[in-house]
């Protein structure tokens, strides 16, 4: 049996003699209007469909905050070379490209915290644990980028 799955109307995939599909470079926080139907060769069932929404980019931070409280995370790029990655002097949060970015706490457990960013952000990698800078404030650094949290 093949299967054929659909997001729209758009074919994303095709499966046959399997009920698994991996779809890689998905982005976050976008909506998707999923459907699968079957094909037997000759002609296609009616389509099962579903709506689902991507995650966004996680990071840890390890302080207690109210889950479902909302933060603002603050993203920036510095030029390499230029001041060693997290080394920043005090006050110094210069660089280039910086973003207000919303996010939400989706929970807190023993004294992590995890937090979601609720727009569609993608220039850094999911699960990074932030760290306590010398200023008091969290960061994360992942090469030349960097999210805060103050």
């Amino acid at each position: 049996m093949q299967y054929r799955i659909r997001n729209g109307d758009q074919l994303i995939g095709t499966v046959t003699n399997t009920k698994h599909f991996h779809w890689a470079g998905l982005t976050p926080n976008v909506t998707l209007h999923l459907s699968v139907a079957s094909f037997n060769g000759f002609r296609e069932s009616p389509r099962t469909s579903l709506t689902v929404k991507t995650r966004g980019i996680q990071v840890k931070v390890p302080v207690s905050l109210t889950a479902g409280a909302t933060v603002s995370l603050v993203y920036l790029e510095y030029a390499l070379g230029l001041v060693p990655i997290g080394t920043e002097p005090k006050g110094m949060f210069g660089g280039g490209n910086r973003q207000t970015l919303p996010a939400k706490v989706v929970s807190s457990v023993n004294g992590m915290s995890t937090i979601e960013i609720t727009n569609s952000f993608n220039l850094m990698k999911d699960n990074l644990t932030m760290r306590k800078i010398a200023d008091g404030s969290y960061a994360v650094f992942d090469g030349y980028k960097a999210l805060y949290l103050r």
